[in-house]
């Protein structure tokens, strides 16, 4: 069963919902809320290609699928190695509406978890650039241990306001903006969510999503898209927003669509903008659909296309290994003739792909940031210290010695516990992996190991039963 009784929804929402839906449809939407939510998942396609694959797949998404049961992630090696991410499938929607044939610089907004980010880079290509922002400190956390676990060479992480990155008007492709909202399409999944619902919290979060907006529509280059995602049924924070937007931005906007199929499930809503002009709205809701509640609408900016003002050299603090120090760093990282490898201030060494180094550097000296591309580790006096993010994005040198852990192992290592080897594993740095994926970094001293997983990521739990994972 779901973690809400039909008698618990808040009053305000049933008459809301009620005339949205008519009175015969709105009670099998208070059916579904009542049923268990479906489990769906999504695979990293670098990590993960042939995981599930005898599972349903999500309709809109080839990369996601549904599980009859919910597994226990926890216990999974697999999922902490960023091999598939959980995420609810109606949120994967939104992709439909980008061509990824080309190089996009992308701006995701409000970005935290991760999700939408970690579908981007699903489609994007390797060229293109998605920088990942996230303005609540602990939340921008998150979105680093998830974006670092999925591997990414080509994608930044910032903790700004939106207001910060006025400097880059008319940069992204796509700006994507998942606003902060009331949450009523996470009530069947979420109890917090219906405890928490109010009017007053609506009207807070129409404000901020103005505000959003305001800011988000000049940072879209000329013909990019401005993406609006929300999980809620509101109005008011909906169709009233877009009317809105287009009341004040109408002459540098026009509407698209997204390619929905009828079998789907999805609903399309027409919006009267401005004049005769009619913007497309789509909700997936729950008893028409296997999926939780969402709302996403895409704008196209308008206006003659102009090159991006691009900053010549390297930033702040920024330079090109120089051949002693590439040296040092190759038994660790693979060769890619496709990467450049940057050292930023004194000792850190990161990757990003060669023909981003430009789209980098003002990032790096504008913003705060907590990922930069790939971090492959420290060079301190020529002495490589190898990073957890380099093995998470397969960058790990083929002439590193790879160890193979069964599911004990795997588990231990992730609570960092030691982990006894096979004897004659070589000394040193060492890549452990589970079915092939890498895990992490261990350095054998022999009789024992030094666990490199990330202390802050690693498992505190004790499983009861591995085998139920």
């Amino acid at each position: 069963m779901s973690n809400i009784e039909s008698n618990n929804l808040p009053k305000r929402f049933e008459a809301m919902m009620q005339e949205r839906l008519g009175m015969h449809e709105y009670e099998a939407f208070a059916a579904a809320l009542q049923q268990k939510p479906a489990v769906s998942i999504r695979v990293n396609p670098k990590k993960g290609p042939h995981l599930f694959e005898n599972e349903e797949t999500v309709p809109w998404c080839r990369y996601g699928h549904y599980l009859a049961v919910r597994p226990a992630f926890v216990w999974n090696p697999l999922y902490h190695a960023g091999a598939y991410y959980a995420q609810e499938a109606s949120s994967m929607l939104f992709a439909n509406a980008i061509d990824y044939s080309k190089d996009l610089k992308v701006l995701d907004l409000c970005a935290a978890p991760g999700g939408k980010s970690s579908l981007f880079l699903s489609f994007l290509s390797e060229n293109s650039f998605l920088v990942s922002n996230e303005l609540v400190g602990k939340r921008a956390s998150i979105l680093y241990e998830n974006l670092v676990k999925w591997g990414c060479a080509n994608n930044i992480i910032t903790n700004n306001r939106v207001s910060d990155f006025a400097s880059f008007k008319g940069y992204f492709d796509v700006v994507m903006i998942d606003a902060p909202c009331s949450g009523e399409g996470m009530f069947r999944k979420d109890r917090e969510a219906v405890e928490q619902w109010s009017e007053g919290l609506v009207t807070q979060c129409a404000a901020i999503q103005k505000d959003i907006l305001t800011h988000a529509v000049d940072l879209v280059a000329p013909g990019g898209l401005l993406i609006y995602s929300t999980c809620t049924f509101e109005s008011a924070e909906n169709e009233d927003n877009l009317q809105w937007i287009y009341k004040n931005y109408g002459h540098k906007l026009e509407p698209t669509t997204i390619p929905i199929q009828p079998e789907w499930g999805v609903e399309t809503v027409d919006i009267k903008v401005d004049g005769n002009r009619t913007q497309k709205g789509y909700y997936c809701f729950p008893h028409r659909l296997k999926g939780e509640g969402q709302f996403v609408s895409v704008l196209r900016v308008t206006g003659r296309d102009s090159s991006r003002n691009q900053p010549k050299g390297l930033g702040r603090n920024m330079k090109h290994l120089n051949k002693n120090e590439l040296a040092a760093i190759f038994p660790y990282v693979a060769a890619n003739d496709d990467l450049a490898f940057l050292k930023l201030g004194e000792d850190t060494v990161f990757a990003v792909p060669a023909t981003l180094v430009n789209d980098i550097s003002p990032f790096i000296d504008r913003m705060r940031i907590k990922k930069t591309g790939t971090l492959i580790g420290k060079l301190i006096r020529q002495n490589m210290i190898p990073d957890h993010e380099m093995v998470m994005d397969n960058l790990a040198s083929p002439t590193m010695p790879h160890v193979s852990l069964d599911l004990t192992q795997a588990l231990d290592y992730m609570q960092r516990k030691n982990v006894a080897l096979q004897p004659g594993t070589p000394k040193g740095w060492i890549v452990l992996t589970f079915q092939g994926t890498p895990l992490g970094l261990a350095k054998n001293l022999g009789d024992r190991i030094n666990n490199h997983y990330p202390a802050e990521w690693r498992i505190r739990k004790e499983p009861k039963d591995i085998q139920a994972m």
